[in-house]
């Protein structure tokens, strides 16, 4: 973990239910230099088991308690750390926050090969008085997360990526202060690791070349404009969008909060569901659309979010008036349009 006196720090200890993140988090914490100020909601809720004797309503309020104590801590200035699931684009808004206010952030990924060892481990834990989950949730979970580490890796300053399918955690890939990637298990990198991250990663950067290419062809000079999408206040971002690619969507934002002109790029993994594809074909290219990033109180975002190009927007609203289908950002019959991301 980083330990430079110039910037607290922001730890954070995530990976799906079941992944033993308990067991790297020991470890962490016998460091003088892991924070002091340690938030589990796992650990509030057995201080709330006399007084909240419902299991799934003493874990709402240990959850709640947990994400008010978060808030207070990035508000602040002493270094800090948290476990979370990490499954929604929320938990991810964290980053950029506490970045903003002048935290480092490093990030400590604990998971397994596979959703069904989590799913057993939980009920094992379960059956001897622990925490238990919802198997369907676990799976779903699982995906959500591990579909957001790349994302996550990108925005932390360091990661520690750990695999713990076996009997002992192994760290699989690091994320150094330079912002290399390294995995230390060389060829004998687990499976999930190259496909979840590896070329995950490598597909980004090639996706944000192509980015600053495209804003080079347009303009010489214009991928000195180009700046990431700040998801961690709230921001919306209105404008033109320019292009989209499989990882990012980049926008034209004439009025952006730097006083200047900017592109901006929002991250596929994190930025509401939009007809993103077809905005940036040539009959849309002057349609001005808003990409929010306001998350509710479960970490996604509202179903109102959802970007639609103006022509498929009258279209969906008429079909809706019709009763043949849903608002956007629910799921849409398999004729209808669909959103690409």
């Amino acid at each position: 973990m980083p330990t430079g006196d110039d910037a607290p720090l922001m730890v954070v200890l995530a990976g799906p239910n079941g992944s033993g993140k308990s067991t790297i988090t020991r470890e962490l914490r016998q460091s003088e230099h892991f924070p002091k100020n340690y938030i589990n909601a796992d650990d509030i809720a057995v201080t709330l088991k006399e007084r909240v004797p419902d299991e799934n309503l003493r874990n709402l309020q240990a959850a709640n308690m947990a994400e008010d104590q978060r808030k207070a801590a990035v508000n602040g200035d002493k270094p800090f750390a948290f476990e979370t699931v990490m499954s929604t684009p929320g938990k991810l808004a964290l980053f950029d926050e506490a970045r903003g206010r002048g935290f480092g952030v490093d990030l400590v990924f604990v998971t397994t090969e596979s959703a069904q060892i989590n799913k057993v481990r939980v009920e094992n834990r379960a059956a001897e008085g622990g925490h238990s989950v919802d198997g369907a949730k676990i799976v779903e979970r699982y995906e959500r997360a591990m579909g957001l580490l790349p994302v996550a890796v990108e925005k932390a300053d360091t990661a520690h990526i750990y695999d713990n399918t076996g009997k002992k955690p192994m760290l699989v890939a690091e994320k150094h202060p330079d912002g290399h990637m390294s995995y230390p298990l060389g060829d004998q990198t687990p499976a999930w690791v190259v496909e979840r991250l590896q070329k995950p990663l490598e597909q980004r950067e090639k996706s944000r070349a192509e980015l600053a290419t495209l804003a080079e062809q347009i303009k010489p000079g214009s991928s000195s404009m180009m700046v990431d999408a700040d998801i961690g206040r709230g921001l919306s971002y209105r404008g033109l969008v320019a292009k989209t690619t499989d990882s990012h969507v980049m926008q034209f934002v004439p009025e952006h909060e730097s006083g200047k002109p900017k592109l901006v790029v929002h991250d596929r993994g994190v930025a509401p569901t939009g007809d993103y594809v077809a905005l940036a074909r040539p009959e849309h290219r002057g349609t001005q659309v808003e990409i929010g990033y306001a998350f509710g109180a479960d970490g996604k975002h509202p179903a109102t979010s959802h970007v639609v190009a103006p022509a498929l927007a009258q279209g969906q609203q008429q079909q809706q008036q019709q009763g043949q289908m849903p608002p956007p950002g629910q799921e849409p019959p398999s004729q209808g349009p669909r959103s690409k991301l």
